[in-house]
């Protein structure tokens, strides 16, 4: 059976709905970084009540074992924070003169009830954008591009998940790497997004803690 082509000039017509479809959720999240992502949850929710086809490969979850999926997601997002605290953010913030912009978060240092309030919202974020910037748009894309578009999906996708964060140019491009880590954790995991949802939800439970120390 011949591969489906991944160039969006070479989809048939009844494609072009659901190509459309699949992308759209990144336009608010990009235009209105922060505020925008709710939009695009909507947009998400009411994609998969109408399209069938998007579900299965959109929520996609286990990979080999639960236990497994959750170990391996885990370890990848304890990994992430600390390369990211330790590594990624200095170097991004050097190479660019600007410090990543978390002064909204500021309120969460030493105040516990604002902190239990930010991480069951952090920890409930990352499986909802999971859900949309892994499953969504890349495993539900591709079905509909192919799996050789893969790789631009994962691009735009990542490129997305770090304009969608309102943490400055240097957040952007820190939270940009983030996903991208995210997304080749999601393809290298069979496009199953339960180890992307643990190591997302480590990530930020670390960030919250860390938030709240930072007195």
């Amino acid at each position: 059976m011949p591969s489906r082509m991944s160039s969006a000039a070479s989809l048939p017509a009844r494609q072009w709905l659901p190509a459309i479809v699949c992308l759209s959720p990144l336009v608010p999240a990009i235009l209105m970084p922060g505020t925008g992502i709710l939009i695009s949850i909507l947009i998400l929710v009411v994609a998969l009540a109408l399209f069938k086809s998007a579900r299965a490969a959109t929520l996609a979850m286990v990979w080999k074992k639960p236990w497994l999926s959750i170990l391996v997601g885990m370890v990848m997002g304890g990994l992430l924070a600390v390369g990211t605290a330790e590594v990624m953010r200095p170097l991004i913030e050097g190479w660019l003169g600007t410090n990543v912009d978390t002064s909204g978060l500021d309120a969460v240092a030493g105040n516990i009830g604002i902190a239990i309030f930010t991480t069951v919202i952090a920890l409930a974020s990352a499986a909802i954008e999971e859900v949309l910037f892994r499953g969504f748009v890349i495993g539900w894309g591709a079905k509909i591009f192919g799996k050789g578009a893969v790789p631009l999906l994962i691009v735009i996708s990542s490129a997305s998940f770090g304009m969608a964060h309102a943490y400055g140019l240097s957040g952007a491009v820190v939270t940009g790497l983030i996903g991208l880590a995210l997304a080749v954790l999601y393809q290298l995991c069979g496009r199953r997004l339960l180890p992307c949802i643990a190591a997302h939800m480590m990530f930020n439970l670390i960030g919250s803690v860390a938030l709240y120390y930072a007195s």
